[in-house]
């Protein structure tokens, strides 16, 4: 281990408990803590194609020797649990909350803020004192999917945030063609499945100011970060 990663870990472990949460995926843990070091925010807010990374946390999460409860606010009805079944069992997907909305429930957007962090206060309160299924478990915390601007309020008030503006961006990682230049096209349609199934098997990058890493959905090790932050 380097001294810089120890002394990453250090600043890691004197955060502040009640203000930053572990997801217990090293790598990101680490950057949420530069973060929370220059910033004090400690609201994990996610950009791009989000939804991997909260399937690898959530998954993370529940999963052994962690086994925590958690709950996720779906907003725009995109988050699918059938992807968790890749990594965590029936047992521990029952510790996994999913609230939606009602179609209903939106105006304008100044409403449409209200209502979704009205949702959240709503579900957390169903945390705090009704999952008896979970009691076994503790609660590690909220997950709000999409909202865009309108859950641009909830730092502070719920862990993880996957919108359109947070300073941790998913992308996936380049993929090389196997289609080299000059390919004619009955050789192009003919690799396309090749590609396809290369495209599905990349892996995905996240990116921001305070450090970038690789990982994997379904995987059991994220790999070293790709870029060390400051």
């Amino acid at each position: 281990m380097t001294l810089k990663e120890i002394l990453d870990s250090l600043r890691l472990g004197l955060a502040t408990p009640s203000r930053i949460k572990p997801t217990h995926i090293s790598e990101l843990d680490v950057i949420a803590a530069r973060h929370y070091r220059d910033t004090q925010s400690p609201t994990l807010t996610l950009a791009g194609r989000s939804l991997p990374l909260i399937y690898k946390i959530v998954s993370t999460l529940v999963s052994a020797p962690w086994r925590y409860a958690v709950l996720v606010v779906d907003v725009d009805g995109s988050f699918d649990a059938t992807r968790l079944t890749l990594s965590c069992g029936d047992d521990d997907l029952a510790h996994v909350y999913v609230q939606r909305p009602d179609e209903n429930d939106y105006g304008d957007e100044e409403d449409d803020a209200d209502s979704i962090r009205e949702l959240v206060v709503s579900a957390q309160r169903f945390m705090l004192y009704n999952a008896s299924a979970s009691l076994s478990r503790h609660w590690w915390g909220t997950v709000v999917v999409g909202g865009g601007s309108r859950s641009g309020g909830l730092a502070g008030l719920v862990d993880i945030v996957a919108g359109f503006n947070g300073w941790l961006r998913i992308e996936r990682e380049p993929v090389v063609a196997p289609c080299p230049p000059g390919l004619d096209l009955a050789e192009a349609l003919a690799r396309r499945e090749e590609r396809q199934r290369l495209v599905d098997a990349a892996a995905w990058v996240a990116s921001s100011s305070w450090g970038d890493f690789v990982f994997s959905e379904s995987g059991g090790v994220m790999k070293r970060p790709a870029v060390e932050g400051s």
